[in-house]
């Protein structure tokens, strides 16, 4: 009680007004079903209702209704009228404690507890002379709002008692009355708010006393010099652990990480001055803490491309960052507007027509850029599904040619005629396209045809290719087929089909001229010619192996026979496996690689 008696001895502005020493303990539902722009249109009807009924005359001894008790205690305690507030409470019947009490502190304590956690609501008071009578109270009483305790809630009722002309009035009830001092003992000033009161002209702003006000712009600036202090202190350390960015992580800090650290300081300040609920939805309201989310999550995106781009670096993907830029930008974009929407909603706006809006825009933007859109998602295509990667050597249709780059709107192809070709990414990333690059080895295949030769030297000629190939060690063994495939006309059709064991094509073209001369050497070697398609017009006997040809062909064959190693259909495991890699490649006297 003597807390109670120091602090009643304060005449304040009351309405709107923040506690100082003690936590709010409106629920958070409250918080979370008002809205700044809620408590705006609520108190603009409030003041409107307050000009109409002015012609009333609004007094104590008019209060015929409950709507009129509360607008008339407003009225008076606005205006600094506390002696004329004070007569709309009931001190009839309460104790001498109470009753020693000024009336006028009274009515200030009352209404300083019960703005703490109560935004006025025009719509629950009644405008007849008998009040609500469907509210389960007696008939005398109407319940305005409530003020919860730590133990318990204290209901804010008027009551309906007589007046000196035989009439009745409405009082705010002497069951409220009576436990003003422990509202006031919970929900009090502090001994230094008093007196911070006492020093400051009066004045209220955004719901908050002077010196709550006062003490919230304070906070304001001193807040962001400490958390600059914080900021370098945590970058300072962060710096103790050795990374590869230490740049981007001192910017983290700087900026995004201060802001934070502001935002949650001035969170405390607010709870520790004890805000009433019109003062907190106004300062929860506002964009702050949106922003500060908003940057420090813009500011962790910035941290990851900073991260990824020092990754791909390292794993010689340089090419990736010209996608991974706009990406980030754009997830940033939607960030930003996601943001925008959610404290507009927490607001009070209503934003389905901004939703609408953006959505009827966001339609003609996409209409407008349908190719742009088109060639962006073609890139995320290509560099999600990486069928080719700049260096590689690609067909494209008629195309061929080196990829140089692959950007946002467009492949470029270095062609072989050293020209630059742009294809856009929404037809590259549709069309067919061959990447010769990856292959792990290159196809070396023949169609051979020969002047009809003898049966004999068919046999010789085939198994001497088979084993050549065999021997060659830049040949895949598994992959080594050597057929004669058809009879045309006058000629003898071979198909000769192997794996060169190389990725490189003039690598490639090296060994297939090896090849190719070996296959030249073979058929000469056992009497046989090359012939071209067409017709054969034959003027004189065809080409015939000489008797000593003939005679060290068969000799092969019966060599063959008689240690079972005739090479058909192919030759056997261990024949392979005893030629294979046996030949010299290259081939004597070439210079030393």
């Amino acid at each position: 009680m003597k807390i109670f008696y120091q602090c009643l001895m304060l005449e304040v502005l009351l309405l709107g007004a923040l506690g100082a020493h003690a936590q709010n303990p409106v629920s958070e539902a409250t918080l979370q079903q008002a809205s700044a722009l809620s408590v705006y249109q609520s108190e603009q009807q409030l003041e409107q209702l307050s000009k109409e009924t002015n012609e009333r005359k609004l007094s104590p001894a008019a209060a015929r209704t409950p709507l009129d008790t509360i607008l008339g205690f407003r009225k008076y305690l606005r205006a600094g009228d506390f002696a004329v507030a004070a007569q709309y409470l009931d001190l009839r019947y309460v104790p001498e404690e109470i009753a020693a009490i000024e009336p006028k502190n009274l009515a200030q304590a009352l209404a300083f507890v019960w703005t703490k956690q109560n935004v006025l609501d025009i719509s629950i008071l009644s405008d007849s002379p008998q009040g609500h009578l469907d509210d389960d109270l007696p008939s005398y009483r109407d319940q305005v709002g409530e003020v919860q305790l730590s133990e318990t809630v204290v209901p804010i009722l008027l009551q309906r008692i007589p007046d000196k002309q035989s009439d009745y009035v409405w009082r705010i009830s002497n069951a409220t009355v009576v436990l003003i001092p422990d509202m006031w003992e919970e929900h009090g000033y502090s001994q230094w708010a008093i007196w911070l009161s006492q020093t400051l002209p009066p004045f209220t702003l955004l719901g908050m006393t002077n010196w709550q006000a006062f003490s919230m712009l304070l906070a304001l600036g001193l807040f962001w010099v400490i958390s600059g202090l914080i900021a370098r202190i945590m970058a300072w350390l962060s710096l103790r652990i050795p990374n590869k960015f230490p740049l981007a992580i001192t910017h983290f800090w700087a900026l995004p990480m201060r802001i934070i650290i502001y935002v949650a300081l001035l969170r405390i300040a607010m709870e520790q001055l004890g805000l009433s609920i019109t003062a907190r939805v106004y300062l929860q309201s506002s964009p702050l803490e949106y922003l500060a989310v908003t940057v420090f999550i813009v500011a962790l995106l910035s941290l990851w491309r900073d991260y990824k781009f020092r990754q791909l670096e390292s794993s010689g993907e340089l090419h990736l960052t010209a996608l991974l830029r706009p990406l980030v930008l754009m997830v940033k974009i939607i960030v930003v507007v996601v943001a925008m929407l959610a404290w507009a909603k927490n607001a009070g706006f209503n934003i389905s027509t901004l939703i609408a809006g953006l959505g009827v825009g966001s339609l003609a933007i996409a209409l407008a850029a349908q190719r742009t859109m088109e060639n962006i998602i073609g890139a995320v295509t290509i560099y999600a599904a990486r069928p080719i990667r700049p260096g590689d050597f690609c067909r494209f249709g008629d195309l061929r040619g080196t990829v140089e780059e692959i950007g946002l709107r467009s492949v470029t192809v270095r062609t072989l005629d050293r020209t630059r070709v742009f294809i856009p990414n929404a037809k590259f990333a549709a069309d067919q396209v061959e990447n010769i690059s990856v292959r792990d080895r290159i196809r070396f295949l023949k169609h051979l045809q020969l002047q009809m030769p003898t049966s004999e030297q068919l046999r010789v000629i085939l198994g001497e290719l088979r084993e050549m190939l065999s021997a060659h060690p830049k040949v895949q063994p598994g992959t080594i087929s050597v057929r004669l495939v058809d009879i045309e006309a006058a000629t003898a059709v071979f198909k000769v089909d192997a794996g060169v064991m190389t990725a490189d094509y003039q690598t490639y073209l090296a060994i297939a001229e090896d090849l190719n001369l070996r296959i030249i050497e073979i058929v000469h070697e056992n009497g046989a010619i090359f012939s071209g398609p067409g017709q054969v017009l034959q003027v004189r006997d065809f080409h015939k192996a000489s008797d000593a040809t003939m005679s060290e062909v068969t000799a092969k064959l019966d060599g063959w026979r008689a240690n079972e190693q005739l090479p058909f259909p192919d030759l056997s495991e261990e024949r392979k496996a005893e030629v294979e890699a046996s030949l010299i490649y290259p081939p004597t006297g070439s210079p030393k690689q």
